[in-house]
């Protein structure tokens, strides 16, 4: 059996690397499990985005936020900017923008510095992990 003092430390890298938001997450979250009945829309957690979307905040930390977002049939996000890197799971409908048009169980990066409006003409249900918030380039005048 191995004693304490001989166990791996972890490096300086390890410690101090502000992306790696691993630890952080631990020490702020022990476990989190969100079950098919924590998906229902009419619970107190989802909030209005702005008209046809809903956000559901799963996690906040100082570099990462973690959503569900649910996209009415025919709503829309203006184009914007984004100040940080963006990950999408499509995990139900399908949402497009001007590149394409996305199923679920389709994957979405969009870098820092990319630029795009959102839509779902069916509605959508998504998993939307960002860095930092979203700069609006076009204010939408059709809402």
């Amino acid at each position: 059996m191995k004693s304490e003092e001989n166990a791996p430390t972890p490096s300086h890298a390890e410690e101090s690397d502000p992306d790696d938001g691993r630890g952080r997450l631990a020490s702020a979250v022990s476990r989190y499990v969100l079950t098919p009945s924590d998906l229902t829309q009419d619970s107190p957690q989802w909030q209005v985005l702005r008209a046809g979307v809903r956000i559901r905040e799963l996690f906040q930390g100082t570099c990462l936020r973690i959503a569900l977002l649910s996209y009415t049939p025919g709503a829309r996000v203006p184009l914007h900017l984004h100040t940080g890197d963006e990950h999408i799971f499509v995990i139900q409908g399908s949402q497009s923008d001007e590149h394409g048009d996305y199923q679920a169980g389709s994957y979405v990066f969009n870098p820092a510095g990319s630029r795009h409006s959102v839509y779902s003409r069916e509605g959508c249900l998504v998993l939307i992990q960002w860095q930092a918030p979203v700069a609006f380039i076009d204010n939408d005048k059709s809402e």
